[in-house]
C-alpha cells in the first residue's frame, strides 16, 4: 500500500489554496513554463480527477508506476513544493495547453469541486497508477502538485 511521509511545513492546506486560487487573473503570467493560468488549473483539476480515478492510463504507465512510482514519490513528498524540478515530464492524459478553449471561471470552479472531493476521501483508495493508497497519501500529493503550480504563478508567498 502507498503511504507516503506528510508533507513539508511549507505546503498549503485545501484552504490555503482554494483562498490562493481566489487571486489568479486570467492574464496572469506565469514565472516558467508555457501554460497559462486557465490551462494551469485546468491541468490541476486533471491531476485531481486522476487521483479520484476518473482517469484511464494505460498498462505500460500502470506498471512502471507501481514499480518506481513510490520512490519517485517520497522523494519529491521529503522536498518543499517550491524546490520541486520546474517543466518535469506531464502525463499525456492530463497534459494542457496554453491558448486551449478553457475559460478560467469553469477552471475555477472545476478544481475548487475536485479539492473539496479529495478533502472527504479517507481509508484507502485504489488508485490507477499506484494501487492500494492512503487517502492522506493522496490528498498530500494533491496538495503538493497544486501547490507546486500556484507557486509558478505566483499564488503563494
Amino acid at each position: 500500500m502507498l503511504k507516503l511521509p506528510p508533507p513539508t511545513a511549507d505546503t498549503p492546506t485545501l484552504d490555503e489554496l482554494l483562498a490562493a486560487m481566489d487571486s489568479l487573473a486570467s492574464d496572469q503570467a506565469p514565472r516558467w513554463g508555457t501554460m497559462d493560468a486557465a490551462a494551469m488549473l485546468e491541468h490541476c483539476a486533471s491531476f485531481v480527477d486522476l487521483y479520484l480515478g476518473r482517469v484511464r492510463v494505460g498498462q505500460p504507465v500502470r506498471m512502471i508506476a507501481r514499480l518506481i512510482g513510490p520512490i519517485f514519490l517520497r522523494k519529491v513528498m521529503a522536498k518543499s513544493p517550491t524546490a520541486t524540478p520546474k517543466n518535469l515530464r506531464t502525463l499525456s492524459e492530463i497534459k494542457t495547453k496554453a491558448g486551449g478553449a478553457v475559460d478560467l471561471g469553469p477552471a475555477k470552479e472545476r478544481l475548487r469541486a475536485g479539492l473539496e472531493e479529495v478533502r472527504v476521501m479517507d481509508g484507502v483508495q485504489a488508485h490507477v497508477l499506484y494501487g492500494a493508497s492512503e487517502a492522506e497519501s493522496l490528498r498530500s500529493l494533491v496538495r503538493h502538485h497544486t501547490a507546486h503550480h500556484f507557486h509558478q504563478f505566483g499564488l503563494l508567498g
